[in-house]
């Protein structure tokens, strides 16, 4: 029995030795991973900013048949408009957007408020043939470059020569005066023109010069001198360009002025000042109306409209 006991004793102390000793260095432990450290990166010492480039700020081109267009990738989430959210959005506008500033509207020229009743004024009520007929004759002009007629009283005005600068004078002769005409498009397109000549040459001169303002279809102003026409001689004194005061389209008013001062011309569009030149070829001349059709069909405008004043003499 002793030895029994004492062979048990041994036993229970090599037991409890082996519960204290250490794992071997050379072996990984059995258990899953399952958190990933984290690592707290220093932040940078100096404030120089990265060496490439920076983003374009271009938009993106319009999409073409052979391009698509592209979708930028939304950057968070997009959550369903609520009517809460939406309040939100608007007061968020109302209080951080600036306020834009409202253009200021240009000023506009009235002749009968500036310069009082005209000295000449034509509604264009009745027909008035000896204004703009063949000198004796009420017979208006209608051959292979231009025809005038009246209708309800109004001058219908036809560029029938394609492509070509088309005019045709009145009897009015004026030298300095403001002078103005409305003008209805009628069936209008594109570069189909309309407009005045003056200061042009008396009647039966043998010539053809004056200054002409016109407006497009589409808008444009276009104002050139011309200096005669075999061979044709002209200048433009104002390029062709888009002037916001025009109305553009078929079946529209709109109303040229011209302030003729000595060598000063000023141009209106419906009262609003749209070009001022200076020029001293011609002094004084009759007023008359300019037409031009562009391809592929002729052209008809009408006048609605006609009245000058000429200053009074000190």
């Amino acid at each position: 029995m002793k030895h029994i006991a004492l062979f048990l004793s041994i036993l229970v102390l090599l037991v409890l030795g082996a519960c204290t000793l250490p794992m071997p260095t050379g072996e990984a432990p059995t258990a899953a991973v399952t958190e990933v450290p984290t690592f707290v990166a220093e932040a940078p010492t100096n404030t120089v900013a990265p060496t490439q480039p920076p983003a374009p700020t271009e938009e993106l081109p319009p999409p073409t048949e052979e391009m698509p267009a592209v979708e930028e990738a939304p950057t968070a989430t997009p959550v369903p408009a609520t009517p809460t959210t939406l309040a939100q959005a608007e007061k968020a506008t109302a209080t951080k957007a600036p306020a834009e500033a409202s253009p200021t509207p240009a000023a506009t020229f009235v002749p009968t408020a500036a310069l009082g009743e005209p000295t000449y004024h034509n509604p264009m009520e009745i027909p008035n043939y000896a204004e703009w007929a063949r000198a004796g004759t009420k017979t208006l002009p209608d051959d292979e470059n231009i025809r005038l007629q009246f209708k309800d009283g109004q001058l219908y005005v036809t560029g029938k020569r394609l492509d070509f600068s088309t005019w045709w004078f009145s009897y009015h002769t004026l030298q300095d005066a403001y002078i103005q005409m409305t003008y209805n498009t009628e069936n209008c397109s594109g570069d189909d023109a309309y407009g005045m000549i003056f200061r042009g040459p008396p009647h039966q001169a043998g010539q053809s010069f004056g200054y002409v303002v016109s407006f497009t279809c589409d808008g444009y102003l276009w104002v050139f001198r011309l200096d005669g026409v075999d061979p044709w001689r002209a200048e433009n004194l104002i390029e062709p360009k888009k002037v916001s005061a025009i109305h553009k389209g078929a079946g529209v008013e709109n109303v040229i002025g011209v302030q003729a001062d000595g060598d000063d011309l000023t141009f209106f569009a419906n009262g609003v000042q749209v070009g001022e030149v200076q020029d001293d070829h011609f002094a004084k001349g009759r007023v008359g109306v300019f037409v031009r059709s562009a391809s592929p069909d002729i052209y008809t405008y009408r006048v609605t409209d006609f009245a000058y004043w000429v200053p009074e003499e000190d």
